[in-house]
């Protein structure tokens, strides 16, 4: 079995083997440059000095252009240190991910938190030391949409699968998750809403120009230049190029309203298209053996040219657009090139050929890196099992079971297994010692399967469902919403949930608090007799031992397990291993005692 945190440590040290040598030939580099920027300079100086004449010029010429080489080289190796040094970051990153110190991570997926989500926040999928902010490796909105789309919706069997295998085949290729990450890295690292600009590669385009506009386009440019060279011969009147400017601004002022929408959703975006482009031919360089990575592929040519041929070719058109942003261009030479209607007009022809292709090729890059990611967790734990979907019925069976964020010293590991379609497992337990951790690890282990990822156990099986929770609720000042009636409707729409097609695994951590005992007792006993008749699954954990008794009651469909305290000279400790039956004592007092609240029991 492959050791993941060697195979980082090897790769970071050729790594930053090759940085060390990458950057000595910068420096050197950097002074050549200088050097024969001062040898040409020196030599010019000399040649006029000393009248050298034509071997002067010669030699001034070779070490310019000598200094040109160099400058192309240089910039080169700049672009070759950026890669090199963000595969460092990219390894550096997966050893802290494996050390536990993931929780640094700046993409948390904060923006995908809602509170009306049916699992979300009970399960940490979204947000800080959440699910997201563990697995994500995207470096594109595209990429944590889906990704997020993925851990919040569960999927079909057969999309599971091909995910499974998909990837299966990139945990086996870390060079090109390497490239994948680094072709995703820029200085900038920001990546803007990409919605308005495929909102405009779907329309229509607005400036289509006549033939005669174009022509126009054409000859006001040129006519402007001759007047202006013409001046430097014959002594024609001052007024002339101005005429012809002021024509020029008036044509780009009549056409604003068709020039704009271009201009607005693609100015600023030649770097983020410049790096979907870059993306985009890292997946085309590669062939793939599974299915759902060929179609990627596939996907990618459909139109003719590849898709990363095609985002360059609009990256390319926009960063000449966007010399418009320099104030002294933007207020002279481009009116008098008529650089705005040449510049969309060939971003237009664009749009026209292969706009509408643009979100599809953006939504595939965006499935790759989901995969990737989803990848590169399989890589790290190559002890984890991946699931079995079974379709055929509604079941959870795990060996082995644990919650992945948690770090491994401390994570106990059970097997579990519900009882199935229409029964539940009842969990009983003394404070602090692991329901809720379990009811989280069946939930995140349910997400996880259902995005086509592999889980913290040994093995494991399940039905295709649907995840529903009530595990934490927090009222809302701004609704004028009680923190119980909030859990009353949370619990509404998991049993409403249960009353439609798909199969349900619900999870719900000790229900129904707000009330008292007695109330909390029939009411609790309801919501589970409810979920059952509906033939969902789950599990449930409470401190009201008098629901232990739904297993006789309910024969066949309530299985009670427990967690239970152990007491050594005085400390208690837990174990946090499943138990069959019910728990026996509880632990509310001598936490009292331990945090020094007085207890009278008479």
């Amino acid at each position: 079995m492959i050791d993941p945190k060697q195979t980082y440590q090897q790769r970071l040290e050729a790594r930053t083997r090759e940085l060390d040598t990458i950057r000595a030939r910068y420096d050197l580099i950097a002074w050549s440059r200088l050097g024969t920027l001062l040898a040409s300079a020196a030599i010019s100086l000399a040649s006029w000095r000393w009248s050298l004449g034509l071997r002067g010029a010669a030699a001034a010429a070779v070490a310019f252009v000598a200094f040109l080489v160099l400058v192309f080289v240089h910039a080169r190796l700049a672009r070759t240190r950026a890669q090199v040094e963000a595969a460092i970051s990219w390894h550096r990153r997966a050893l802290d991910r494996l050390a536990g110190k993931w929780t640094a991570f700046a993409e948390r997926g904060d923006r995908f938190v809602d509170d009306n989500h049916p699992y979300a926040l009970d399960l940490d999928v979204y947000g800080p030391n959440s699910l997201f902010q563990y697995l994500n490796d995207t470096r594109t909105p595209f990429g944590e949409r889906t990704l997020a789309a993925w851990l919040g919706d569960g999927s079909k069997r057969d999309d599971v699968a091909a995910r499974q295998e998909a990837a299966l085949e990139l945990s086996q290729l870390p060079d090109l998750r390497e490239e994948l990450f680094v072709a995703g890295c820029r200085e900038a690292d920001h990546l803007s809403d990409p919605d308005p600009l495929l909102a405009w590669c779907e329309q229509g385009p607005r400036l289509k120009p006549s033939a005669g506009l174009k022509l126009l386009c054409w000859l006001s440019p040129a006519l402007l230049i001759s007047v202006l060279v013409a001046t430097s011969y014959a002594p024609l009147p001052g007024w002339t190029p101005l005429i012809i400017f002021v024509a020029n601004l008036l044509l780009l002022q009549s056409l604003r309203k068709r020039l704009q929408p271009a201009i607005e959703a693609t100015t600023k975006r030649s770097s983020e298209l410049d790096r979907y482009g870059s993306i985009l031919a890292v997946i085309e360089r590669h062939s793939f053996q599974s299915t759902a990575l060929r179609l990627i592929a596939s996907r990618l040519r459909a139109s003719g040219a590849p898709a990363s041929v095609e985002i360059r070719r609009l990256a390319r058109l926009v960063a000449w657009l966007e010399a418009r942003q320099n104030g002294a261009f933007r207020t002279i030479v481009g009116p008098s090139l008529l650089w705005d209607f040449h510049w969309v007009d060939a971003i237009e022809k664009w749009q026209r050929r292969v706009g509408t292709n643009a979100r599809g090729w953006l939504e595939v890059l965006g499935t790759f890196e989901a995969l990737a990611s989803i990848a590169t967790f399989a890589f790290e734990h190559p002890a984890y099992a991946v699931p079995e979907i079974d379709e055929s019925e509604l079941v959870f069976e795990a060996q082995g079971l644990g919650h992945p964020l948690l770090d491994e010293e401390k994570r106990v590991l059970n097997d579990v297994t519900l009882p199935g379609a229409g029964a539940a497992m009842l969990v009983t337990g003394s404070n602090m010692s692991g329901k809720s951790t379990l009811l989280r690890s069946i939930g995140v282990a349910a997400v996880l399967a259902m995005a086509g990822a592999p889980v913290c156990a040994r093995k494991m099986r399940i039905g295709t469902c649907v995840v529903r929770t009530s595990m934490r609720v927090s009222d809302s000042l701004r609704d004028g919403i009680s923190r119980f009636y909030a859990e009353l409707l949370k619990l509404k729409g998991v049993v409403e949930t249960a009353r439609g097609d798909q199969p349900v695994l619900f999870l719900l951590d000790e229900i129904l608090h707000g009330t008292n005992s007695r109330e909390r007792h029939i009411g609790a006993r309801s919501i589970i007799r409810a979920l059952i008749a509906r033939d969902a699954t789950g599990a449930v954990s409470t401190h009201d031992l008098a629901l232990a008794e739904l297993e006789q009651s309910m024969a066949g469909k309530v299985r009670n397990v427990h967690f239970e305290e152990q007491v050594v000279d005085g400390k208690m400790t837990f174990d946090y291993l499943l138990r069959d039956g019910v728990v026996r004592s509880g632990n509310a007092l001598r936490w009292m005692r331990i945090v020094g609240l007085e207890v009278d029991e008479d």
